[in-house]
């Protein structure tokens, strides 16, 4: 089974949107993912499904997972790993804003 790289971009929102729409934009195969609420916690469940249903839906490349607060980054890395989705997904390098903002498609593997 392959699985979809998923790497988390973490930072202020709009250091955040530029960056997604920048990779993007280079890689059109490649989605964006925003979970509502917090994606670890009490939203850990709508996170799984939403992207579920975006991996079998669009079947993208590669997903850029965003993530408004680091404090819950290890909690969601362990997220991506555990069953199910470690099955479907494969975690990818943490993009942390300002200092990744530069940042080319190649350097995660493209």
């Amino acid at each position: 089974m392959i699985r979809t790289p998923v790497n988390i971009v973490a930072g202020a929102p709009a250091a955040r949107n530029t960056l997604i729409e920048r990779l993007i934009d280079a890689r059109p195969g490649w989605a964006r993912f925003t979970p509502a609420g917090c994606p670890c916690c009490s939203g850990r469940v709508e996170t799984q499904i939403g992207l579920a249903r975006l991996l079998r839906a669009a079947g993208p490349g590669r997903v850029l997972l965003e993530l408004a607060d680091e404090q819950h980054l290890a909690t969601l890395q362990r997220a991506l790993g555990d069953w199910p989705l470690s099955r479907h997904v494969e975690p990818g390098r943490v993009i942390r804003l300002p200092e990744d903002s530069a940042i080319a498609p190649e350097a995660l593997g493209a």
